[in-house]
């Protein structure tokens, strides 16, 4: 499979704020989204983007809430994106504290099975690893790693650890930017852990406000120059969580540029 474009529905994440909120307001912004979700909305939601040109979404979590998913509401769900001709390539969640509170971690797992998704992105510690694991096993779905607080890519690899066969990085390149440390230079060095690529741009490092990819402080070109390089075939889920404006075009922007890239970009070897 070749690398294809995807669109990170937690992009979404201050709609039902009218986009009047921040990034560290984000927990109240996702109760509103998660309070006021509907299927009408949802059917709204996958309009805007396929209109602005996606085939395949990441589902966050704050549209597949695990404590609100039934078999019903999937298919439910299912069905909504079969009809906008979307795919669902992953479940954005938070898989929580698996030592202290496993129920909410299986129920994310639930959810991704319910939702016909063998893929979950989400932040988890060293010591949870090996919950996850076995939990990984069970419902056979992989979990990809992604990188928030990490300063350095070797701290994912460490989380990862002897896990590889279905635990590996989700590389945010807009978090490292965050972090101060090159995204491309992350890539290549967890390119034998890489499941799935976040394609993020934000507008200085130290802090973590997004912008449209291309448009900040990350290398997007030298990101997937690196991709193509190191034969990485998986989604590249364009993210831009933006609190203060609508980010849909920037995103679709976004895409273009990718595609653009991957279209133009050769093997180095």
């Amino acid at each position: 499979m070749k690398m294809q474009t995807a669109f990170h529905t937690a992009n979404f994440f201050a709609r039902a704020s009218n986009y009047q909120t921040s990034i560290d307001d984000w927990g109240a912004a996702e109760r509103r989204i998660i309070e006021n979700f509907s299927l009408m909305e949802f059917r709204r939601i996958c309009e805007d983007i396929y209109q602005a040109g996606f085939k395949n979404i990441e589902l966050w979590m704050g549209h597949a809430f695990p404590k609100h998913m039934t078999s019903y509401w999937a298919d439910e769900l299912k069905d909504i994106l079969k009809e906008h001709d979307l795919t669902a390539i992953s479940y954005s969640c938070s898989l929580g504290d698996p030592i202290h509170f496993p129920h909410w971690t299986r129920l994310c797992f639930e959810t991704s099975k319910m939702l016909g998704i063998d893929l979950i992105t989400s932040g988890i510690s060293k010591e949870a690893a090996p919950y996850v694991y076995e939990l990984c096993k069970e419902f056979d779905i992989r979990v990809a790693v992604e990188n928030h607080p990490e300063k350095h890519p070797d701290e994912i690899r460490q989380i990862i650890g002897e896990y590889g066969d279905y635990i590996g990085a989700g590389v945010d390149t807009g978090w490292f930017g965050t972090q101060g440390f090159p995204a491309e230079e992350a890539l290549s060095y967890l390119k034998n852990h890489l499941f799935h690529v976040h394609l993020k741009d934000v507008d200085a490092s130290g802090r973590h406000y997004t912008v449209e990819p291309g448009k900040g402080i990350v290398d997007i070109e030298a990101c997937i120059s690196v991709l193509k390089d190191i034969g990485y075939s998986g989604f590249l889920s364009i993210e831009n969580e933006a609190a203060d404006r609508n980010p849909l075009k920037e995103c679709e922007n976004g895409r273009i540029l990718a595609e653009n890239l991957l279209s133009s970009h050769t093997h180095s070897s």
